[in-house]
């Protein structure tokens, strides 16, 4: 059955929809997980923002410590950091590393290919010799200047384009100190997935697209095919063929435009009336991108706060479940300050909850300042 086929279905109303999505992100409340399995749950977490997927986490994890995604990234290799979703830095786990990788680089790889081939290099000998130089982990210029010196010159006059070329077709992955939550450059060196997760193979693209479809649906759900493409960075006539396999076992819905969406059968769907507490989102939140439309979270009037001109997504706090303003942190050798910058007046309640989870906040974030607060802007 086709994902745009008429049926009779259920229509869910905009807030019902916030609510699904907020019970998916561990919004409603703080969950009781291990960092793997939470990020497998929210799918992946972006990573543009060194700090972003700490503080992610923090938001949505009892207890979280800085210290225990650290030492995944590090030390477990069980959380793994690439360039995979719309050719940005997310932390995926290290079981789902290689299905990501095949469903949104694999045709980008096409993209690139023509350009290398046509200079005549072999795609399949850059893969080899990629990943027997990235044993262990190397800069990027380490690993283009060893290739180059063996192959000849790569195509194209854009080094970042010759550097995805290359990343992908050896699955590279950023090692530390990238993911360290003070690493905030570009920098980082990297090391061939094969030895750095030590198991795992890459599916058929039919099998790594099954995936990314599940875990999205998981995480964002219920969810459109134009939604799925745009957290995958992927045109909808790629998704669509296996999503129309998977629709048998979906439960479907429409949104009060009339849109189709899918969703997971037993995945949660509370009342509208149930009530969401304020939360912080940091930068680059995947909440506020990986939705074709982010009207369950975000109204269209705010939306130039928060998407910057210069591709910055700032970091926002819900109110009832919905971005209801900014924040940011002011940091002195001694003082650590959480700014709160509000769309609109606050009702009192929501005021006393932000200042709150925001002095929280602060200390999570400034462990080393002696005092720590928060104020509206």
């Amino acid at each position: 059955m086709s994902p745009h086929a008429a049926v009779d279905v259920p229509v869910l109303t905009l807030r019902e929809l916030n609510r699904a999505t907020l019970a998916r992100q561990m919004l409603l409340e703080r969950a009781s997980l291990p960092v793997v399995t939470a990020i497998e749950r929210l799918a992946a977490l972006q990573a543009q923002w060194a700090p972003s997927p700490y503080l992610a986490l923090w938001s949505r994890l009892e207890n979280f410590e800085r210290e225990s995604l650290w030492s995944a990234i590090e030390n477990k290799h069980t959380v793994i950091r690439a360039r995979l979703m719309r050719g940005t830095l997310h932390l995926v786990s290290a079981r789902d590393f290689y299905a990501y990788a095949v469903a949104t680089q694999d045709l980008q790889r096409g993209a690139w290919n023509r350009l290398q081939v046509g200079q005549g290099v072999d795609p399949k000998a850059v893969a080899k010799l990629a990943v027997a130089f990235a044993r262990e982990p190397r800069s990027k210029e380490d690993v283009v200047a060893h290739l180059t010196e063996r192959l000849g010159s790569f195509g194209g006059p854009y080094k970042w384009l010759i550097w995805r070329f290359v990343s992908a077709h050896a699955d590279l992955v950023s090692a530390p100190p990238g993911g360290h939550w003070a690493h905030g450059g570009t920098n980082a060196p990297y090391v061939a997935a094969r030895h750095w997760i030590g198991s795992g193979s890459r599916p058929s693209e039919a099998d790594a697209l099954r995936l990314l479809i599940n875990r999205y649906l998981a995480a964002f759900g219920p969810a459109s095919l134009a939604d799925i493409a745009q957290f995958a960075g992927q045109v909808p006539a790629r998704i669509r063929p296996v999503l129309e396999d998977l629709a048998p076992s979906l439960r479907r819905f429409s949104d009060e435009q009339g849109h189709p969406l899918f969703d997971l059968p037993r995945a949660p769907r509370p009342a509208a009336e149930v009530k969401a507490p304020v939360r912080f989102l940091p930068r680059y939140d995947e909440l506020l991108i990986g939705y074709e439309h982010r009207d369950r979270v975000i109204a269209a009037r705010h939306r130039p706060a928060v998407y910057s001109k210069n591709a910055i997504i700032e970091a926002v706090f819900l109110v009832d479940g919905l971005a209801a303003g900014t924040w940011s942190l002011e940091t002195t050798k001694a003082d650590a300050v959480l700014r709160i910058l509000p769309f609109g007046t606050l009702a009192r309640s929501d005021r006393t909850a932000a200042l709150a989870e925001a002095e929280t906040l602060a200390r999570f974030m400034a462990p080393e300042a002696k005092t720590h607060g928060a104020r509206v802007a």
